[in-house]
């Protein structure tokens, strides 16, 4: 069993939303393990060859246990059987508390899709005669972060003492940043500004809650608490 799923249709999704909170929960001493849905292999820039050597690595840095890429189709992931069974036999085969995806609107099909993928697989992995390989088990939860759009975040997470450990992270992804005297088309993960809008956006979070840098998440229903003093 591990304590958190968190999945991406790409590597670096994971890394842009939840780096932080992934380094955190790690040095915390809990057992993390992401799972790619695609290999990246579309990409304007590098290769799956590149991608995958440079997922690894950012792995390394956020402390990560495992990290696995599957090949369900980068610029084609579909909310279907094929990749709803493929995620259920990953919930079951790790057995995380929860999971953490894409949310479900964003402007990049493959975000979309990831999140409707785990969204539906959440529920069905926890029955028995589902036809998919792995013994029947529903994490308690599934939580979304955020991509290209904007959401209501159910609650945020201060990740200001890993934000350093974060940008470390999605700077191993060299082949998709911005490099002097670039040749290669540009993106919007190369531009030279893109670094500055990820800490903008780290900034702006964690201001709404009173600490230098935050990351926030999204619940896919309410979550309970035992006391109103827990959140304070």
């Amino acid at each position: 069993m591990i304590d958190v799923l968190a999945i991406g249709a790409h590597p670096d999704d994971v890394e842009f939303g939840v780096g932080g909170i992934l380094a955190r929960l790690a040095q915390q001493g809990k057992k993390v393990k992401i799972v790619d849905l695609t290999r990246g292999e579309i990409g304007t820039r590098g290769t799956p060859e590149i991608r995958k050597a440079e997922a690894e690595a950012s792995a390394r840095v956020l402390g990560v246990e495992d990290r696995e890429i599957l090949d369900l189709g980068d610029g084609q992931l579909q909310a279907n059987l094929e990749s709803r069974r493929a995620v259920i036999e990953i919930i079951r085969k790790h057995r995380p508390t929860i999971v953490i995806a894409p949310h479900v609107e964003d402007l990049h099909p493959d975000h979309a899709s990831a999140g409707r993928i785990v969204s539906e697989a959440f529920y069905p992995s926890g029955f028995a005669n589902y036809p998919a390989g792995g013994e029947a088990y529903r994490p308690r939860g599934v939580l979304f972060y955020q991509a290209h759009l904007r959401f209501d975040p159910s609650f945020v997470v201060d990740t200001s003492e890993t934000f350093d450990k974060k940008m470390e992270a999605i700077r191993c992804y060299a082949s998709q940043l911005h490099k002097e005297q670039d040749d290669e088309p540009q993106t919007g993960i190369s531009h030279p500004e893109f670094l500055g809008r990820i800490e903008a956006r780290d900034r702006y979070y964690g201001s709404l809650v009173g600490s230098k840098y935050g990351e926030p998440l999204r619940s896919l229903r309410l979550l309970r608490t035992d006391s109103p003093l827990d959140f304070f």
